[in-house]
């Protein structure tokens, strides 16, 4: 028996000693840290990706990343609903064009304190895109991988037409085409194939801004805070029309591109493969497509150059972290390495970090991809201004249509354009 109270202190002390005992256990347990990363590419694109996932689960046993893939279409809707209820993945990729939308929503957590102190790589500077991710001076998404069109072409057919280098100018290709376009003996081939639909979505909105940048002009601009007007001119508007239309009318583009949208159309994917057409524009996705299909090698080239530049337009992806997660720290980590190298060394993507560029190796055949990254330029401009983008599209696809199939001349049709930019601006809106 103890005496004086002494056996209940120690009872009591034994006790509390054994109840902390098995209160570290779950604390210790709790200290693995989970994070969701969501990602929309379609999963037949994405083991690089899983790859690197896997890479950084390995390395960091106490912060586990589950790795989730929901259609680009679903995405925005769904982290709509779920952040405002407080859920939703730690980490989402997202576009380019979506940050700032996101993040006037409150959908996003704002990561420049994250950044002021601890920067990734090379820090933001380094970074292509990034006026895309900035609202208000606050950075909201860190752009992670980015992508361009440039040139894809079969070199055996250059080769036999006597075309020893590859055009280097609009005027260049336009000559080019003409030496590679034969028609007789049960074959035909094209010197130069493009999307020329009339569709609202037609990827001639791509090959149109392509060549205005690289001669001086664009559709709008801001003169001054909160001021838009049109900077292009009917003459700058018809003069892009009758280049493209010329390789109609001489020929040296099937007519039938008139009725295709889309880039991955079987019209060009094919065509370049089995030799119908000898040059086209691709992104890097479509182009390996049409490596696959092909016999022959294919390789990219630069984007002809204008007047004043070569330029193309940049797109991609960003990674932002959701303002609800109650892991900033690891998160930001996670995304840090996302965009690091090491992702790169498996993930099948272009970087958006230009010191990347010329660190990483890419395939000898995607070296126009990595020649025009550096010259390209977002839309910012274009989704800054008082008119939505889409409306801007559709109407130049629309026009555009119009010469190629004949129902409009190129001053009516660029007389149209003005006209309705104009009023779009005055709206305020598409």
């Amino acid at each position: 028996m103890f005496k004086n109270g002494i056996g209940r202190q120690l009872i009591f002390a034994a006790t509390t000693a054994v109840s902390m005992i098995f209160a570290v256990a779950p604390s210790a347990a709790q200290e693995k840290v989970q994070l969701t990363f969501r990602q929309f590419d379609p999963p037949t694109e994405i083991q690089g990706l899983i790859a690197a996932v896997d890479a950084w689960n390995s390395n960091h046993p106490d912060v586990q990343v589950k790795l989730e893939t929901m259609s680009g279409g679903d995405t925005l809707a769904q982290l709509a609903r779920e952040i405002p209820a407080g859920a939703g993945p730690d980490v989402q990729q997202l576009a380019f064009v979506w940050t700032r939308d996101l993040a006037r929503s409150k959908l996003l957590l704002d990561l420049s304190p994250l950044i002021q102190s601890n920067a990734p790589g090379a820090g933001t500077d380094d970074f292509l895109a990034l006026d895309l991710a900035t609202l208000d001076g606050k950075i909201f998404g860190l752009p992670w991988t980015a992508d361009t069109f440039s040139m894809a072409y079969r070199p055996d057919l250059l080769q036999a037409a006597g075309v020893t280098n590859f055009p280097d100018s609009w005027d260049d290709l336009a000559a080019a085409a003409k030496k590679l376009t034969t028609e007789g003996g049960g074959t035909e081939q094209y010197g130069f194939c493009f999307p020329a639909g009339s569709a609202p979505d037609s990827g001639m909105w791509t090959l149109v801004n392509y060549y205005l940048w690289s001669n001086g002009s664009t559709l709008v601009t801001e003169e001054s805070p909160g001021k838009w007007k049109v900077s292009v001119t009917p003459e700058q508007l018809a003069a892009a029309m009758n280049y493209f239309n010329q390789f109609f009318v001489d020929g040296t583009a099937p007519e039938n591109l008139i009725t295709v949208n889309a880039w991955g159309d079987p019209e060009l994917i094919g065509g370049l493969g089995r030799g119908d057409c000898a040059i086209t524009f691709f992104p890097p996705q479509t182009f390996r497509a049409a490596q696959k299909q092909s016999d022959k090698p294919l390789l990219t080239a630069p984007i002809p150059k204008g007047t004043e530049k070569r330029i193309s337009h940049l797109g991609g992806r960003a990674l932002g972290i959701n303002p609800n997660t109650k892991h900033q720290k690891e998160a930001w980590e996670f995304v840090k390495y996302l965009v690091g190298p090491e992702t790169f060394k498996t993930y099948n993507q272009y970087p958006s970090q230009k010191s990347l560029l010329s660190q990483l190796q890419f395939p000898p055949a995607e070296q126009g991809y990595v020649t025009m990254l550096p010259l390209a330029q977002t839309f910012e401009r274009y989704i800054s201004s008082p008119i939505k983008v889409s409306s801007m599209t559709a109407l130049i696809n629309r026009e555009f249509g119009a010469v190629f199939s004949g129902q409009r001349n190129p001053d009516e049709a660029a007389d149209v354009i003005i006209k309705e930019l104009n009023d779009l601006l005055a709206r305020g809106k598409g």
